[in-house]
């Protein structure tokens, strides 16, 4: 996963014009593997490979674009580019390139640099959502997690640095608690990843990459100050680096703070209901985040050796119609929109990971990858919405505590990229706490083995096969509390039975890229996959409310492990003005776990719905279709047309939480002033999401609507690194929406109205 700074072949350089002007903020890219890198305020560069690239290419806004044929023997600092200005606007193939990845079995996303000054979102799975095939599910703005054509919770991994981020398993809406700030490149790989990743890669895989390590005898700075309207939000965000000739060390510190968020609407209708919302604010939805990051590590001509330390915190409020059943009195406006009431989360998330990479004899390369993480939940709530007895402090507030610690190692060997062999060990711990229950004490067990192969037909044909085995083990002890009414009565019992549980299976693919001998921008590509994915401990034994959610899961100890069947295929089409990408793919699950919304409703007092993880045989389908064309040299159209369907083979209704159709369409435009090198960049987007009507049993449906983003950005090239400031609006028509896999849907809220987004960012390079 860090091949991207892996220093055994770096390639330097200076980008300069015909006067020998430095150009700061060219774009330098390598083929085929198209790795990108912008330069500098000096105009200088770096890159890092595993194997030599074919050539390089320079281009730069006003400037005729430069292609360098790259020699196995070469000095290190030996690229001098020269460009010469051009009569017309070149065109940025780049954004293409950056955006969808070339030359892979599956559909790959790469996002980084300027997609997140234009997707400034709640938190990072919204900002991703703006990618075909990606949603979100979400509770209000701080809290979601991604979703994969479909496919969600524990069936799509996000690893950060190599590590798969642990927590957010605990439940269907956990966030992810990862810096926003923090996470500037990132690969979407969409569809089956078991065979790498582990069991739980069925639907995909949200990859965050390192941070670019620093070119050698340089010091960076970057200041990030970010504003939002909407929900009086502050934040901002310091990123320093720097590199010796081995050495180099990074540092990120975040911090935001916001106010309840604003909806188009005074009032919403639960259960036949309809209660106030004053002054469209969403009572308690504020909250802070705060997160910090330090990394140190060492290079040389063989050896990669990268140790990182992070901590994210969050303290965010829950809408008080979400716990318990709504009542006007508990909505009512109490003055001050930053306040964090009852109910309320804390969440502390800490990891340390040590990565180490050595170069072999032959280009072999070894990789092994420790992490520890421990992740630390605690949700506040009412105790007298229990009626608990004999507490020693009625005052006490902690209804559920939860804290999960991890420790994983990951190791590969491979070779150039025509083989790779791994395994992969993760060992988890789980302690509960509180008034409430909703989740047993757990261990759980991870094991695998894997390799793969790729194989060249020539130049025209690529083939990969791979293979994994697995084991698993899910233990937990007997745990649960009685119930009682106001009375002091016992009237029920929360328990969740004891389970010991061992797991074995495998998981196999196949895989080929076609290229054409008339038209090398032409690829047709498959992937054909047998996975599974062993149960979660939420989906075993879980059984209580999930705050937040108004609702009461309860999960199944006899749930087996579940196997997907799954197919892709596609076709990619580039060229200099146009991009066209079609991804049919096709997913039969046997024994698919799911939480079904029941027909009854829960004994507690703060909780709705009762929901019971079933398993049923299901069918997952769908495509991605996504096109770009630059119209003019300085004018850019690109559309996306997700669809997803989904089929229960047993109770023949659509699964729960499906996301629906939608088409996103944006255009863009860039101009560049070259004297004073000001860089304009201007877009409006429209996002159609068709009506939700396609729901199980007891699932609302959700009405179509229609979004209107837009965005304008300044770049001051000269000035320092590159200054940039950019203005954004989202749902400037302050729509009034729902979005069907939002939590805060079945209460009847719409989501986020009318929103401004300010944000300027400040970089400094300096070199010694």
């Amino acid at each position: 996963m860090s091949s991207e700074i892996a220093a055994q072949i770096t390639l330097r350089g200076v980008v300069v014009d015909n006067n020998r002007t430095t150009l700061p903020g060219a774009t330098v890219c390598t083929f085929p593997d198209t790795t990108c890198t912008v330069t500098n305020e000096h105009g200088a560069f770096e890159l890092q490979h595993k194997r030599f690239p074919r050539y390089i290419e320079v281009s730069y806004l006003g400037y005729k674009k430069k292609r360098v044929e790259i020699s196995p023997v070469f000095d290190e600092d030996h690229f001098h580019i020269v460009l010469h200005p051009s009569t017309e606007s070149l065109r940025e193939i780049n954004v293409f390139e950056d955006r969808l990845v070339r030359d892979v079995f599956q559909p790959v996303s790469f996002v980084g640099g300027d997609f997140f000054d234009e997707r400034t979102e709640g938190n990072l799975a919204a900002s991703l959502s703006v990618l075909p095939g990606v949603n979100h599910l979400n509770v209000g703005l701080g809290i979601g997690k991604p979703v994969i054509r479909g496919l969600y919770a524990n069936r799509v991994i996000v690893a950060d640095q190599g590590v798969k981020q642990e927590g957010h398993q605990w439940g269907v809406d956990h966030g992810l608690e990862i810096d926003q700030f923090r996470a500037r490149r990132i690969e979407v790989l969409k569809g089956p990843s078991s065979l790498e990743f582990g069991s739980d890669g069925l639907g995909g895989v949200v990859r965050i990459l390192p941070d670019p390590i620093a070119i050698r005898n340089t010091a960076n700075i970057a200041v990030t100050l970010l504003g939002k309207s909407n929900n009086d939000h502050l934040g901002g965000n310091l990123f320093v680096s720097g590199a010796g000739e081995n050495f180099f060390a990074s540092a990120n510190v975040s911090q935001q703070a916001f106010s309840d968020y604003r909806v188009p609407t005074d009032r919403f209708v639960y259960n036949t209901f309809e209660l106030p919302i004053f002054n469209e604010r969403l009572k308690n939805s504020a909250g802070k985040e705060s997160a910090f990051s330090l990394t140190a590590g060492f290079r040389d001509e063989k050896n990669l050796f990268r140790l990182t330390a992070s901590k994210y915190r969050q303290h965010v409020g829950i809408f008080s119609g979400a716990v318990g059943i709504p009542q006007s009195f508990a909505l009512q406006d109490d003055g001050d929109a930053r306040n964090i009431e009852f109910p309320s989360q804390r969440v502390s998330h800490q990891r340390l990971v040590a990565f180490f990479q050595r170069q072999l004899r032959g280009e072999k390369m070894l990789e092994i990858n420790l992490g520890l993480q421990e992740n630390h939940r605690r949700e506040f709530s009412f105790p007298e919405f229990h009626a608990i007895q004999d507490r020693a402090d009625i005052n006490e507030r902690l209804a559920l505590e939860m804290e999960l610690r991890t420790i994983s190692i990951d190791a590969a060997f491979s070779s150039k990229e025509e083989f790779k062999l791994g395994l992969n060990i993760q060992h988890q711990g789980n302690e509960t706490g509180g008034f409430d229950y909703f989740l047993p004490p757990f261990r759980t067990l991870r094991a695998g083995i894997y390799g793969y192969r790729d194989f060249n037909w020539g130049e025209l044909l690529r083939l990969k096969a791979g293979l994994r085995l697995d084991y698993g083990h899910n233990k937990s002890d007997e745990a649960g509390r009685d119930v009682w009414n106001t009375s002091g009565d016992v009237i029920g019992k929360l328990n969740s039975a004891a389970t010991d549980h061992h797991f074995f299976n495998y998981a196999a693919s196949v895989g080929f890229i076609k290229k054409f001998t008339d038209n090398d921008q032409l690829e047709l590509f498959g992937h054909l996959g047998k996975s599974f994915r062993i149960p979660y401990p939420v989906e075993t034994s879980s059984n209580g409310v999930h705050h937040g959610s108004f609702r009461h899961e309860i999960g199944r100890p006899d749930l087996d492990a579940e196997h997907g069947y799954q197919l892709d295929i596609g076709l990619r089409y580039f060229s200099e003005k146009a991009l066209i990408s079609v991804s049919p793919f096709f997913n039969f699950f046997n024994d698919y776990i799911y939480l079904r919304p029941s027909p009854e409703f829960s004994p507690l007092p703060d909780a709705g719905q009762l929901y019971r993880y079933e398993q049923h045989n299901a069918i997952f389908s769908g495509f991605e279709v996504e096109w770009e064309y630059q119209v003019f040299s300085f004018l850019n159209w690109a559309q996306s047309i997700e669809s997803v369907w989904s089929y229960n083979l047993d109770t023949r209704l659509a699964l729960p939480f499906t996301p629906p159709h939608s088409l996103l369409s944006k255009i863009s435009y860039q101009k560049m002033w070259s004297g004073p090198q000001i860089k304009f960049s201007a877009d409006i987007s429209h996002r159609w999401v068709a009506a939700q009507i396609r729901v199980d049993r007891n699932e609302l449906t959700t009405p179509s609507y229609h979004i209107l983003d837009t965005g304008l950005r300044f770049t001051f090239q000269n000035w320092l690194g590159g200054v940039s400031i950019s203005l954004m609006a989202h749902n400037i028509l302050d729509t009034k929406y729902f979005n069907h896999l939002s939590r805060y849907r079945q209460l009847g809220i719409p989501e986020q109205g009318r929103n401004f987004v300010l944000r300027l960012h400040i970089p400094v390079s300096v070199g010694f």
